[in-house]
């Protein structure tokens, strides 16, 4: 019994790691209602095949692969006929429009005034008179356009040349290189090795921690702790 159920969880675990490379990673907050459901749906099926010794790994399989294809299927379905799009992941909702709320609107999502209040707060944003557009997402969270006059001044208004800024990369890890920390971003190892050096650590061993800037071609490092 403990075999078969090790076996059937080691599966399960395998088959949803699969799965989730496959349909698409998703935060939890962008889980659209019909993600939610499904999600539900996948954890009984798992939940319900592992301790029933007259379901075999046959049987599990194939209703992981059942469920797999058929939300791939719709997904790809949603992205070609935007009906079905619709029907699954709905539509975005103008609650606020011009600064006036829509409270019918309001009412059909189950939301109340303290709740889109905390939502706004989130967004920095304390008071009604700052808002003139709020779209309610499909995954239950809030796009907000500011009136102008709370808008933060940009660098483009004020007619100022603007550098643009290039994200650092992870290289090193526990005295590892590495080579590439994001996918499609190759890191040249010897460099990263030269830049090191330069900086005075002969043996990247001694590295717990180390990012890449581009723009100034430098590595921030973080030594081990002896």
């Amino acid at each position: 019994m403990f075999t078969l159920i090790f076996v059937k969880l080691f599966l399960s675990f395998v088959s949803l790691w699969i799965i989730t490379f496959v349909i698409g990673r998703k935060e939890i907050g962008q889980l659209t209602p019909l993600d939610f459901f499904t999600s539900i749906l996948l954890s009984e099926i798992v939940g319900n095949t592992i301790y029933d010794e007259e379901v075999t790994y046959a049987h599990l399989i194939f209703a992981l692969g059942v469920w797999a294809f058929l939300s791939y299927g719709l997904e790809k379905l949603s992205v070609r006929f935007k009906r079905i799009k619709r029907l699954s992941e709905g539509r975005a909702l103008l609650i606020v429009d011009k600064g006036q709320v829509n409270q019918s609107l309001m009412n059909a999502c189950k939301l109340d005034f303290n709740q889109l209040l905390t939502m706004l707060r989130e967004k920095d944003i304390f008071s009604f008179e700052e808002v003139a557009y709020v779209l309610y997402e499909t995954n239950g969270t809030i796009s907000v356009i500011k009136k102008p006059e709370y808008e933060y001044v940009r660098m483009k208004d004020l007619k100022l040349q603007a550098k643009q800024d290039i994200p650092s990369i992870p290289v090193i890890e526990r005295g590892e290189i590495q080579t590439e920390t994001f996918h499609g971003k190759k890191i040249d190892e010897i460099k990263i090795r030269k830049l090191a050096l330069k900086q005075g650590f002969t043996d990247i061993k001694g590295i717990a921690y180390a990012e890449y800037n581009e723009d100034k071609e430098e590595l921030l490092i973080i030594e081990k702790q002896r």
